[in-house]
């Protein structure tokens, strides 16, 4: 009896034990991700996160396990199985000092990558790299070049240097409205919104962390990485501020420890894309140590380390910075001179993070460099094509005599003494720099082969000490999309960082918003008379004053890129009191909203063309005017047998969507052509003459897929943009009005549904498609931009207000002086 009764006792404790084995064991293979219970809403932030209190980390809504950065060194590793059960589990470095495994991608693994169909946000050029990572290789660091600072070949006079504006800020107007108490049911409904949207956010950072994390960006489809942006992990340093506005202190805290390691003063890639390293990565970095209130100071330190190695682009004769600079040392002392072809947007937006690293260092040096351009950009306003606005492309070498320039040697031509942080010992050969690199840094891997690395062109010309000219060809394109966005939106977020103590980027914003309004805003003709506003593009030829005249022509078309401009004249009509400008950022926002209600997959295509309505003339829906703009060679096609002309609005022109026959005659329910032309894909070459021109129109409305009011759609992707929802968010900010909310969310419910891989998110071939073709990119601007407008927009008005900080193009967050 009391063997059998042990022996019982024996089998249950075995029993026990196997299943403790079992359990812990599948804790130990459970990825380490952070999810969010789907039924538990964020945090809501009722006060800025952080005023003056002790900081917690809280991997998820409600966790308060206090601050914790991982417990294992190789990110693929999962914690204990205690840890797995009591809080979310994490990828990433620990506390410990040694260093992490070096990921690389193993090139016997590669797979080409998929070629983008448009540019990336903003001006991009830089190359791609990819391939599947492994962080189980071995790598020889030894050969790999490092960055070191040289004497300069055009240093500035410290007499000469251009200093941060000194004494108090100004009281500047307040720009958010005042919002009112919200019941209990609208805050539900917002705290279920705003989950959503923490939900989408953390699907793709898992996504990245898991399969690219450290490198610059995931491929949401495939897996692995890709490398355009040097390879210092531009994904994970642009979505750091996105992470502590999420309360997501954990990841935040995780990522620091990773940015330790990286090594700014090296990489595999020949040149550092200017624009792009400052938006993403030193924006990045500041507006991470703005947001978690300066208390880790590892991020000041590792922008200064970046900076110094990009203040080397700015050695130039007249100081006009190299966009794309070769940074390795025998290039670093070699001479060099602004481009022949600069890029506007990457030639005007280095403005913000430079001006918040002087205020943050006390260094003038760096609000020297950009004070320049923006000195430049000032004398050069009035001498333009288009007064007031400046080319898309400019020629910034100096080398050519601007009129009516009057050439000064404070613009940087060479004089003695230096205003960089160098300090010279006699007893060596090389200027010992006053800052070095974080001790733990490590190099940015590639599984590409720079071979031309050591290349070497010609010294080039040094006698170039003019300012800004037009480009050579003589035909200037003036426009706020791509390649000229950032450079106006920074005007006037230039004037506020500065708490309104310079008031030459006022002056320049009234300006070029003074001819934006008179020669660019058109209304377009739309089938429900919808009162919303685009922004043209306009193209000069040769010279105005020649004889006879250049040539001007008009692109009127909406693009993804110029969606920003509705917030920046609504945030322009509050700072500045340009009250009518309001109601523009109002109609400019909506007719990027409408762009996404008019497509099949309710999202905005990258470009497409409209019919702009006479200036100054009541706008409505004419379809005589609308098929004349859809095929100009009308008259030379046979008129429509139908006995119904469209002249008299009997045809109908919508869209092609399944639930909607495609034109409806008046009073009936049938098609007016036949379903055999509505089948056909059309040709206009081949079908000029032979069908009516009401056929020809509408074969090529249901061919190419044109919703109604659009003419045609010149790109139709969608790359995961931010610009319309961040007009969206801060025409919200500003007026107080729920319906951005309304509209917001149907945007997000949209994109978040059509984009979402089983990995993370990613750009689409065709938004005017019910299944559109997935393009395995995902830029770092998806989790840095995108998704944080849309939570913002859902968050209290309270968390990152825009009166006290100054969004960056890449949505970095800078405090505002007066805060």
């Amino acid at each position: 009896m009391f063997r059998a009764r042990r022996y019982r006792i024996s089998l249950v404790f075995a029993v026990v034990l196997v299943l403790l084995i079992l359990h812990f064991s599948r804790s130990h293979e459970q990825p380490r991700v952070l999810q969010v219970p789907p039924l538990s809403p964020p945090v809501d932030h009722h006060i800025p996160p952080f005023s003056g209190q002790e900081v917690e980390a809280h991997g998820q809504p409600g966790d308060n396990t206090g601050d914790s950065r991982g417990d294992s060194k190789n990110p693929a590793t999962p914690a204990s199985a205690e840890q797995s059960q009591q809080q979310p589990p994490l990828t990433g470095p620990s506390d410990d000092s040694s260093a992490l495994p070096i990921e690389r991608p193993d090139s016997s693994n590669s797979i080409p990558a998929q070629d983008h169909e448009i540019n990336g946000h903003r001006p991009q050029t830089g190359a791609e790299t990819q391939g599947k990572h492994d962080d189980k290789l071995d790598v020889d660091t030894s050969s790999l070049l490092h960055w070191k600072p040289m004497p300069q070949q055009h240093p500035i006079d410290l007499e000469t240097l251009i200093k941060l504006p000194t004494g108090s800020s100004k009281r500047l107007p307040q720009v958010q409205a005042k919002f009112k108490d919200e019941s209990s049911g609208d805050k539900m409904q917002r705290l279920q919104q705003l989950n959503s949207i923490k939900s989408s956010f953390l699907h793709a950072w898992n996504g990245y962390k898991a399969s690219a994390m450290g490198h610059d960006e995931i491929k949401p489809l495939r897996g692995g990485f890709k490398d355009p942006f040097n390879g210092w992990g531009a994904t994970m340093i642009d979505s750091l501020d996105t992470l502590w506005i999420m309360d997501l202190k954990q990841e935040f805290s995780m990522v620091v420890d990773y940015i330790k390691k990286i090594d700014f003063t090296t990489s595999r890639k020949k040149e550092i894309p200017l624009f792009e390293t400052v938006i993403r990565y030193l924006g990045g970095l500041l507006g991470a140590y703005d947001i978690s209130g300066h208390k880790y100071d590892v991020l000041l330190e590792k922008a200064v380390e970046l900076a110094e190695v990009l203040m080397g682009a700015f050695d130039t004769p007249n100081r006009m910075p190299t966009l794309f600079y070769n940074w390795d040392p025998e290039y670093a002392t070699a001479l060099r001179r602004g481009d022949f072809k600069a890029v506007l947007a990457e030639l005007g937006s280095l403005s913000l993070e430079f001006t918040r690293l002087a205020q943050l260092t006390k260094d003038d040096k760096y609000y020297d460099a950009i004070a320049r351009i923006t000195n430049e950009l000032e004398k050069y306003q009035d001498k333009t094509k288009l007064p007031g606005l400046w080319p898309l492309n400019l020629d910034a070498s100096g080398c050519r005599k601007t009129p009516g320039y009057e050439r000064e040697a404070a613009a940087g031509e060479p004089v003695h003494g230096s205003a960089l942080s160098y300090e010279i010992n006699s007893t060596r050969s090389a200027p010992h720099y006053t800052r070095g690199i974080h001790e733990d840094t490590e190099p940015a891997y590639y599984d590409d082969d720079d071979s031309d690395l050591y290349d070497r062109a010609p010294p080039p010309k040094q006698d170039c000490f003019d300012g800004l000219n037009n480009q050579i060809s003589g035909t200037d394109k003036f426009g706020l999309g791509a390649l000229g966005d950032s450079t106006y939106e920074y005007l006037p977020k230039e004037y506020m960082l500065l708490g309104g103590s310079n008031d030459q980027y006022r002056a320049m914003y009234e300006k070029a918003m003074s001819t934006v309004k008179e020669h660019l805003v058109y209304q377009p003709m739309l089938k429900n008379n919808r009162d919303v506003r685009f922004l043209a593009t306009v193209i000069m030829t040769k010279n105005l004053n020649a004889n006879p005249p250049g040539l001007t022509s008009y692109e009127y078309e909406g693009t993804h890129l110029t969606c920003f401009a509705g917030g920046m004249f609504a945030l322009g009509a509050k700072l500045f009191g340009l009250e009518k400008d309001l109601k523009l950022g109002s109609q400019l926002t909506d007719g990027c909203v409408w762009a996404y209600e008019a497509t099949k997959t309710g999202i905005m295509p990258e470009a497409f063309k409209l019919v702009p309505c006479e200036k100054g003339k009541q706008c409505e829906w004419s379809e005589e005017a609308y098929y004349q703009a859809m095929g100009p060679s009308a008259n030379k096609r046979p008129r429509s047998h139908s006995k119904r002309s469209p002249e008299k609005g009997n045809w109908h022109v919508i869209a092609i969507p399944e639930t909607t026959p495609l034109a409806k005659k008046e009073g009936t329910g049938k098609s007016a052509i036949s379903e055999d032309i509505a089948n056909r894909d059309f040709d206009p070459a081949e079908v000029k003459g032979v069908l009516s021109h009401e056929e020809f129109v509408t074969g090529k409305i249901h061919n190419e897929r044109l919703p109604p009011g659009m003419i045609g759609i010149s790109a139709r992707q969608y790359l995961l943009r931010p610009e319309a929802i961040e007009s969206v968010f801060i025409m919200y900010r500003l007026t107080g009005d729920p319906s951005w909310r309304e509209k917001g969310w149907k945007m997000f419910k949209a994109i978040d549904e059509v984009t979402k891989t089983e990995l993370a998110n990613s750009a689409i071939a065709d938004v005017t498609v019910e299944n559109p073709r997935r393009l395995d990119s995902m830029e770092s601007f998806w989790l840095a931009e995108t998704l944080k407008y849309f939570y913002l927009l859902f968050s209290d008005p309270s968390l990152l207000s825009l009166d006290e900080y100054v969004l960056n193009t890449e949505a970095h967050p800078f405090k505002r002086p007066e805060y």
